[in-house]
């Protein structure tokens, strides 16, 4: 019996080592996920790793999502691109952050305003392979190895890759990579959500600035009277932006509205009226480490010029334009100040905000959640909110410790410069919607002065009529004793 005791003793033992190196291993592949996202985090955004520490949570959901836009590089089209780098052809996602930090070094490493595809193509193969062979012009340039010149075809799909990567690097757009989705030749695309024109030819656009490209873009963005782009002209009379009307709360119980998580900035606070939703951008993190970024000066020129043709050149004043490096960081403080506007600063809208995260964490895979837009959300004005950094805030919406100071109303033009006149005709929209049913004039507080004059009236009413019912039948009542008693 005693050496069936420790005979069982040791196979625990056993056991529990194995658990023990299974818990190890998976601690070290955890770690070593972390250093690589890491590493490329701060290619990215130039912050350093102490700097991105409290921010590795939803920083790793931003490189989660990326790694599924990755995958028809993984594709026959684009094993051109591998061979033309000489490397080997990846065979998941995960392989390809290379060439996406690759490219956003030759991007970081560029100084010239007028650089274009095709010059971040040749710095992307000059840091793999060295100087590049003598070419024939652009767009047919000679391949990498010895051969027969490569088809346009070919070098379309370099040419793709790098327009996509720098989609994915700022955000800005959603870049479509699949063969399929074009019709007649390749070109260089965006999914067509608020945009009237999604297709550029390749062959006209590679020797142009990259900012020109964007700018075209810019330009085909859908514009109605519930549609307005990004940086629209400021108009003479800046619109009061009330929370009581924007919040989330008021959207859904008044207007219907519902929101739709989207992965792209062009994409933020953009309304359609038809299906009732608004779309809202899902990776606040992002937003948050551009922001860290450009307050040490770490912002890309090629980056801020891109989002400046994309949003920032329509913004002026009727003194002077505001500078660019000042509209860069505006527009990643905006959309994380939007979030408060929308959610954060109600209780009923904090509650519903649970509610749409949660859906949101089901419909997506676990590792691509940014944790961030809980904070953000669902959480109430107190201690975390004002632990997080004052660069993360308009300079109009801070307090003098640099704490985010939170309004019942807000400026279109000196809060909300760049997403004023969405959110102005977002809330136009919902003051047109009439509440149908009583609850629903319960819940209807976008103009309190008028809801507590409507329920002061019904209350106080109520209870005079109540109290002359009463009187009325104490009277009747007084009446009727008085007929049947005996006449003196």
């Amino acid at each position: 019996m005693p050496r069936f005791r420790r005979r069982a003793a040791s196979m625990g033992d056993i056991e529990l080592q194995g658990a023990s190196q299974s818990g190890d291993a998976n601690k070290h592949k955890n770690a070593d996920e972390k250093d690589a996202y890491t590493t490329i985090l701060e290619c990215w955004f130039g912050l350093s790793n102490q700097e991105l520490r409290g921010w590795y949570p939803g920083a790793r959901s931003v490189c989660c999502y990326l790694e599924t836009c990755f995958l028809p590089l993984l594709s026959d089209e684009y094993a051109v691109v591998w061979h033309q780098l000489d490397r080997q052809r990846p065979r998941v996602a995960a392989d390809c952050w290379r060439l996406f930090s690759d490219t956003c070094a030759a991007v970081r490493n560029s100084q010239d305003e007028s650089t274009s595809i095709e010059d971040v193509w040749k710095r992307v193969c000059a840091q793999n392979m060295g100087p590049l062979s003598p070419s024939t012009p652009s767009p047919s340039p000679s391949p990498r190895r010895g051969g027969p010149p490569l088809s346009h075809k070919a070098f379309d799909a370099c040419y793709i890759s790098v327009f996509s990567i720098l989609c994915w690097a700022t955000m800005a757009l959603q870049p479509k990579l699949s063969w399929s989705d074009f019709k007649e030749q390749p070109g260089l695309m965006v999914c067509p959500r608020g945009l009237d024109h999604d297709f550029q030819p390749i062959q006209s656009s590679v020797q142009r600035p990259i900012h020109a490209i964007f700018r075209q873009f810019c330009r085909a963005m859908s514009r109605s009277r519930w549609r307005r782009p990004i940086g629209e002209a400021r108009t003479e009379r800046p619109a009061a932006l009330e929370v009581a009307c924007l919040n989330f709360a008021s959207l859904r119980d008044i207007a219907k509205i519902n929101p739709l998580w989207v992965s792209d900035l062009a994409s933020h606070l953009d309304f359609d009226a038809t299906t009732r939703q608004l779309s809202v951008y899902r990776f606040p993190t992002f937003c948050a480490l551009s922001c860290v970024g450009e307050e040490k000066g770490l912002s890309v020129p090629v980056f801020r010029d891109l989002l400046r043709e994309l949003y920032s050149s329509r913004i002026t004043t009727t003194a002077e334009p505001i500078q660019d490096p000042y509209n860069h960081t505006q527009l990643h403080q905006e959309i994380i100040l939007s979030y408060r506007l929308l959610f954060g600063q109600k209780h009923a809208s904090r509650r519903l905000a649970k509610i749409a995260l949660k859906k949101l964490r089901e419909e997506r895979r676990a590792d691509e959640y940014d944790e961030l837009l809980d904070l953000l959300c669902a959480h109430p004005h107190d201690k975390k909110i004002r632990q997080l950094p004052a660069s993360l805030w308009p300079v109009t919406c801070r307090s003098f410790d640099g704490h985010v100071q939170e309004q019942g109303s807000y400026s279109s033009q000196d809060d909300f410069p760049l997403f004023g006149q969405r959110l102005a005709k977002l809330q136009e929209f919902t003051l047109r919607q009439q509440p149908s049913e009583l609850w629903d004039l319960w819940r209807d507080r976008r103009n309190p002065l008028q809801w507590y004059t409507f329920w002061a009236v019904l209350v106080f009413g109520g209870i005079s009529i109540l109290l002359g019912i009463l009187q009325l039948g104490v009277g009747i009542a007084q009446l009727a004793v008085a007929l049947r008693s005996p006449v003196g």
